[in-house]
């Protein structure tokens, strides 16, 4: 259906801005409504040049700010299809002088359908990220343009920035589209049918492939504007005029199903036939998604330069052909439900079938299942994630001596492989297979290294010159093509790899005296951004589930490494809305979404509350915190309720038998401690009731009492739990002790020994928790012994891995298919992954532990600098904060002499620690502290010296005697 408005489109004005921004804005700020925004804003309006960033002045020097820079909507570079109630604002401010803050901002938003909609007037408040949008109710499929000033701590104002745009999507009502589909033998040509089968979960495990396609001819006014909104149960691809615009996700139960918005102005034709394509699969329940249904929606909306709207929509008039995928079977050789293998039979790809003039006569209607909403989809929700594309040739290809061909890409990626023919046979069969590692004999195993998984593709060629890509991606590092029955170079054959789009996948940095702590950083950083997918999974391989413990060990380093929120607050609401789902009792679900169900594992419920504080901590994103605190508030309500009264301890909880537990578990109630502690901090913030707060720390306080009278050893450690008779169990692992010390429940006098030992464990903890050792020992001074678990090349870690050949952190350090002896948790992993991203949050403790940066206050607006001692003599890098990097390089002499830079953003604060420097002669910029612009008075801290700064770019230097 093709509907053309016969009145100017709401917002048609905002569209120009793709065409003359300072046009949009002329008209947009005319008369009275330019005088209104203030003389900033207006002499932007009026065409007036926007001055570049003023070069940086001294303090006091008389200069208000400068404009601010980096403005952001949602997270997120001019956006498209936000939802109306999802506009948060943030900026970097721009003042070089030290102890620069800012004391008030301005936030003028303009669109449709006359210019201004929104001023918040001056705003007494140093919040310069997540300010929400707070004006009148923001139009659906529109275009809008913000711009900010700032003043600073004396009052003076500075200018506004250069405007920002933003557009929003569509709510429910808004799409007037229906949902179609293919008529399969498997869901019968009856809604009713239909329905009932989605309802009562009776859908056949099957993979299923569609090609969905419509021709509309559009006005022969310019294209100034045109958006896809597509949304496909569970994934698709779409294409415009032969054009794949992108990939798209929908991981997610069809009561919250996410849409994505695709910019499609380029691609259109006015006054011509323009072709829209969508392929999508639906692969029924699986461990790492829900069932869902088999459907796709649409709309594509066209702004011309004449004013008019066209409108196209998914109907019946829109075609579909079965996709030519054939005999899937399901890649999880261990009976978990997983996505399905892929064989493609080239000669049934519709070919040109994304572009105008295609026959498409053989083709059957599409089945109208209902207008949106229709069941089972009952709400489209936004997403803000997209993912992100690269065509990765192979590194180096073999040809063995039966004339297969193996590609190694270097390092383990999550992708699609793409396959490049020349001389291709019709009919000729083509079977490939991707893996981890290869066997004696150079070929790509098949029994070792690849996860219990099925990781075989077959494509029966059309002829000629041809490509064969997957649709569908998988974790891997080699692919062997068994018989290409051509010669290839390693052009023919590429990895296309797949994440999450970040801001930028290098935000943060370091480099030091050591190569493999420099190298362990990498590691980390790869890891985590393969990890990063339609949710954070576990593996890009096996179930790609998202589960909970994993995510919020990838999180820490998607916040760290790449300063990318909205993954982890995806996340965060994903596990929210489990708890609402399956668990009244107020858990967690250990994986979500699933078509498991409800499934619960005490532990991931314990850490999500310390996973929401981690976000609060780097991101400062007030709404988010208000919105998950009920979240934690039942969580520590579902520990409370596993109290014995006799003993005090949380014994016998609820809890999925994956990850053995005593029947009372030290880590469970260490956990448990930290809750508390973690959902009292929350609720000050909030500004909770007192007496709301206190109960959670009374909580605290006496199950911290109960653990160290009846959990802790005479020689202060701690038991891993009691048995079933209440009898110590003879275990005192690593990770217990390294918790009782991270969540503050071991007594002051007990925690340098404890900490000691340890220290002098050397790592004797899993990936899962093994940053967590980390931490602890940063914590408590052990910086050095934090160096020595990181880079040792001999023992189980993240160097040995290296050492070892691979190239994406593992499930266990010790990953085998065959044999469960070799590690201790393998038979709880049965084909444990070499692509596993929870060990990945070891650049987080070396971001924190040796370039020396941790986040103190929210949003990082207080911070730590402390420059270790220990053995590394130098480091240097830069860390992503919301009110911009901070950039840090110190030395540190064999005598212990230290020279620090250090750059604090603007509008922030930081505590510089300088370990070992306490009596020494400690100078800023050549001057004493005394002295020195921007310095708090220091302090001694034992044999630490401990300087407060303001914003700023400082130079220290600590000398002896």
């Amino acid at each position: 259906m093709v509907v053309v408005t016969a009145e100017p489109p709401p917002g048609r004005q905002e569209p120009r801005l793709l065409v003359s921004r300072r046009r949009v804005l002329q008209l947009g700020l005319a008369g009275g409504a330019a005088a209104a925004v203030g003389p900033g804003l207006a002499g932007v309006a009026r065409g007036e040049a926007v001055p570049a960033r003023r070069p940086p002045r001294a303090a006091g020097a008389g200069e208000g700010p400068g404009a601010p820079t980096g403005l952001r909507t949602s997270g997120l570079v001019e956006p498209l299809g936000l939802g109306a109630d999802d506009v948060f604002f943030s900026w970097h401010v721009d003042d070089a002088g030290r102890g620069a803050v800012q004391s008030a901002y301005r936030v003028v938003v303009t669109g449709p359908p006359r210019g201004a909609v929104w001023d918040s007037g001056r705003v007494a408040s140093d919040a310069q990220a997540f300010v929400p949008y707070a004006g009148p109710p923001l139009r659906p499929d529109s275009v809008y343009a913000w711009t900010v000033r700032t003043w600073d701590g004396t009052g003076r104002p500075g200018p506004f920035s250069s405007p920002a745009r933003f557009e929003t999507g569509l709510a429910d009502a808004d799409w007037g589209a229906q949902w179609v589909r293919r008529l399969t033998v498997e869901a019968p040509d009856d809604p009713a049918t239909f329905q009932a089968e989605e309802q009562f979960g009776v859908w056949p495990a099957r993979a299923e492939y569609t090609y969905v396609r419509r021709e509309a001819v559009l006005g022969p006014s310019p294209v100034v504007r045109a958006r896809v909104y597509v949304s496909a149960d569970q994934l698709y691809e779409l294409y415009v005029n032969g054009s794949m615009v992108g990939k798209g996700q929908a991981y997610q139960f069809p009561d919250s199903q996410y849409y994505e918005t695709w910019d499609v102005t380029h691609l259109l034709r006015p006054g011509r036939a323009n072709a829209f394509g969508i392929l999508y699969t639906w692969q029924g329940p699986a461990k790492g998604h829900p069932a869902g249904a088999p459907g796709v929606i649409a709309r594509v909306t066209v702004d011309h330069d004449d004013g008019g709207r066209e409108v196209v929509v998914t109907d019946a008039s829109w075609r579909v052909l079965p996709g030519p995928w054939v005999a899937p079977t399901q890649r999880d050789e261990e009976g978990d439900p997983v996505d399905y293998t892929e064989h493609v039979v080239g000669p049934a790809v519709p070919t040109g079938w994304d572009r105008p003039g295609f026959v498409d006569a053989a083709w059957a209607p599409a089945t109208v299942i209902g207008e949106h909403p229709a069941r089972p989809w009952s709400r489209l929700v936004p997403v803000r994630t997209r993912q992100a594309f690269r065509v990765e040739p192979a590194a180096r290809l073999t040809r063995l001596p039966d004339g297969a061909v193996v590609a190694d890409f270097g390092r383990v990626y999550a992708a699609l492989p793409q396959v490049r023919f020349h001389h291709g046979v019709p009919g000729r069969v083509v079977t490939m297979h991707a893996g981890y590692v290869l066997d004696a004999s150079g070929r790509v195993s098949t029994s070792h290294g690849n996860q219990h998984t099925d990781m075989s593709y077959a494509y029966v060629q059309r002829g000629g010159v041809e490509t064969f890509r997957s649709f569908d991606y998988l974790g891997f590092r080699y692919l062997q093509i068994d018989d290409p029955g051509e010669a290839m170079d390693a052009a023919d054959v590429a990895a296309v790899t797949k994440h999450v789009a970040v801001p930028d996948e290098h935000a943060a940095t370091f480099r030091s005296s050591d190569s493999v702590l420099d190298a362990v950083f990498e590691l980390g950083r790869h890891s985590a951004l393969y990890t990063m997918q339609e949710q954070f999974v576990d593996t890009p391989t096996r179930e790609k589930g998202s589960w909970l413990w994993d995510g919020r060990n990838e999180s820490m380093t998607a916040l760290a490494a790449f300063g990318d929120h909205n993954q982890t607050r995806k996340s965060l609401l994903e596990f929210a809305q489990s708890q609402a789902r399956y668990w009244p009792n107020g858990a967690i679900n250990k994986i979500y979404p699933t078509a498991l169900g409800a499934l619960q594992l005490a532990y991931f419920t314990a850490i999500y509350p310390e996973w929401v504080w981690n976000y609060w901590l780097h991101t400062g994103d007030r709404a988010l915190l208000t919105s998950l605190y009920p979240v934690v508030l039942r969580v520590a309500g579902f520990l409370h309720a596993a109290v014995e009264p006799r003993t005090g301890l949380i014994t016998d909880i609820p809890s999925d038998t994956d990850v053995p537990m005593h029947p009372t578990d030290t880590l469970m109630n260490l956990l448990a401690v930290n809750v508390f502690r973690r959902v009292a901090a929350m609720g000050a913030v909030l500004g909770r009731p007192r007496s709301e707060i206190d109960g959670q720390q009374n909580r605290r306080v006496a199950l911290t009492t109960a653990v160290n009278r009846r959990l802790s050893r005479p020689d202060g450690l701690y038991w891993d739990g009691l048995d079933s008779t209440g009898v110590p169990v003879p275990a005192s692992s690593q990770s217990t002790n390294a918790y009782a010390l991270s969540f503050g429940v071991v007594p002051p006098a007990r925690a340098g020994a404890l900490a000691d030992h340890v220290a002098g464990q050397g790592l004797a903890t899993e990936p899962m928790m093994a940053a967590d050792v980390l931490e602890a020992l940063r914590t408590s001074g052990h910086a050095q012994a934090v160096l020595d678990m990181v880079t040792d090349v001999h023992r189980p870690g993240w160097a040995n891995i290296l050492a070892r050949g691979g190239t994406f952190t593992w499930e266990v350090w010790d990953p085998t298919d065959t044999d469960a002896a070799v590690a201790p948790l393998a038979a709880l992993y049965p084909g444990n992954s070499m692509s596993h991203g929870w060990g990945s949050n070891v650049l987080a403790a070396i971001q924190r532990t040796f370039l020396a940066v941790a986040p103190t206050g929210p949003g990082f607006s207080t911070f730590s600098v402390t420059v270790p001692r220990t053995t590394l003599g130098a480091a240097a890098g830069r860390v992503p904060t919301p009110a911009g990097p901070v950039t840090v390089a110190w030395t540190r002499s064999a005598a212990g002499e230290i020279e620090l830079d250090l750059s604090v953003p603007a509008n922030t604060a930081a505590e510089v620690v300088l370990a070992g420097a306490a009596g020494h002669r400690v100078e800023e910029g050549g001057r004493p502290l005394a002295s020195a612009a921007g310095v708090g008075a220091p302090r001694a801290s034992g044999d630490a010296l401990v300087v407060p700064v303001g914003a700023g770019t400082y130079r220290f230097t600590s000398r002896s005697g």
